[in-house]
């Protein structure tokens, strides 16, 4: 098989051989082209030299195919069809999509935001599907290993850091939880309530509620964790079995409480300006990728509630 230099075809050549071999004529061909008959002629000539054949011979006054150019007209238009595909821009079209969109991150961030989605999803985009993997140990590697098109996190990476896009789903204070039946139930608390009180802290990172315990330091006290968990929503049914306070963000709605047997209160001063900050994280070798825009998108619009200016 001879070897074909793909650098040396232009492939604006291949729209004028197309024609060519359609019309046979290179004045008919320059007019449906909006092209000059020289410009053509000219193309023709470079068509010759590139495929080593004369793909048009005149014959009795009128220009016929060679069997080289009968065989290129049959391949052609495949072959066109199949060069528009690789260039063309991608489309979706999520009322006929049937893809998943794979998340991952902790059990608190999915939990928040997954249902909100899906319900989006299933109305716009009915045959796709959500695929949510709880994994703490390594939050962002499921983005670069391509094993998820976002991550959904509270926390900041640190690695690939320039690969990585994300934006705010919004930022929230944190209440105090507790047992409905608790004395301190649906009253300020104080830091000296608070030291109290026995503590439930979730091991997101190996550390439980580190920060919380740092500015305890700072102000040369120290609270009691008598419970570390490794599932946020355990914690909380543990924590409206109990006497124990837990610290949760204030995104959560009356109907997670009740289901928890719990209540909220507003944390001691300390506490006041602390603040938990939720992302959608992915990489960017999906940045461009239309279904991941729509994903983005949706997220955009079913948290616009919880970002501030907006």
């Amino acid at each position: 098989m001879r070897q074909v230099n793909l650098r040396s075809v232009d492939l604006n050549l291949l729209v004028v051989l197309e024609k060519l071999l359609e019309t046979r004529h290179v004045s008919v061909a320059a007019t449906q082209l909006h092209m000059s008959q020289p410009a053509v002629s000219r193309a023709l000539q470079r068509l010759r030299d590139a495929l080593q054949d004369p793909l048009l011979v005149r014959i009795a006054g009128d220009y016929e195919l060679t069997e080289r150019a009968i065989e290129i007209q049959r391949l052609l238009p495949s072959a066109l069809a199949t060069i528009k595909d690789v260039i063309a821009k991608p489309e979706f079209d999520p009322t006929t999509a049937e893809e998943t969109i794979r998340f991952s991150g902790p059990e608190l961030e999915l939990n928040l935001y997954g249902p909100p989605l899906l319900r989006r999803m299933k109305r716009e985009a009915p045959g796709m599907k959500l695929e949510m993997k709880s994994d703490i140990r390594n939050q962002f590697e499921p983005l670069e290993n391509g094993k998820a098109h976002f991550v959904l996190s509270g926390q900041t990476p640190t690695t690939a850091t320039s690969q990585l896009h994300c934006f705010s789903l919004g930022r929230f204070s944190y209440v105090c939880l507790m047992s409905r039946n608790h004395p301190l139930a649906r009253k300020p608390v104080s830091l000296e309530d608070y030291l109290s009180q026995d503590h439930i802290s979730v091991m997101i990172t190996g550390a439980g509620h580190s920060i919380i315990d740092e500015k305890l330091a700072v102000l040369g006290h120290k609270r009691n964790v008598a419970v570390k968990i490794g599932s946020f929503f355990a914690a909380m049914h543990f924590c409206g079995q109990s006497d124990m306070l837990f610290l949760v963000p204030s995104i959560f709605d009356t109907q997670i409480y009740n289901g928890h047997n719990t209540v909220p209160s507003p944390v001691p001063d300390f506490l006041k300006e602390h603040h938990q900050e939720f992302f959608l994280y992915w990489h960017e070798r999906y940045h461009h990728d239309p279904m991941i825009k729509w994903t983005r998108n949706l997220m955009k619009e079913t948290t616009k509630q919880y970002r501030s200016g907006e």
